[in-house]
């Protein structure tokens, strides 16, 4: 009796991790760290030292550069989580293969004894 066991890369879904992880993680940050510190200094350039009120854009940028922080910190929490899955699915693996491993060293044993007695 023969288990049939997937290979990993039908079970793992690698390739949203990486999307997610990598290409989207990469644009988000970027854009929102590129507007924020556009923003910031719009915003120094603007302040009330040279022209009139403008704090609006130092706020935009922190704002910004924040919420680039917070989307990396959740993007790379669901990265650490799905690479923990990989493992567990990999140990799972690995347990599932040894068995069945286990299983026909015991069967051919048991041949050999069966076959020996008659």
């Amino acid at each position: 009796m023969k288990h049939d066991i997937k290979p990993l890369i039908e079970v793992i879904p690698y390739r949203r991790r990486v999307w997610i992880a990598g290409f989207l993680k990469t644009t988000i940050s970027s854009g929102l760290i590129a507007t924020g510190i556009v923003s910031i200094f719009a915003g120094i350039i603007d302040h009330p030292l040279l022209k009139g009120y403008h704090e609006i854009g130092i706020m935009v940028g922190l704002i910004s550069i924040g919420l680039s922080i917070a989307i990396i910190t959740m993007i790379d929490h669901y990265d650490e989580k799905k690479k923990k899955e990989e493992l567990e699915i990999i140990d799972s693996k690995i347990e599932d293969k040894a068995e069945e491993v286990a299983k026909k060293l015991v069967d051919k044993e048991l041949e050999k004894i069966l076959e020996g007695c008659k």
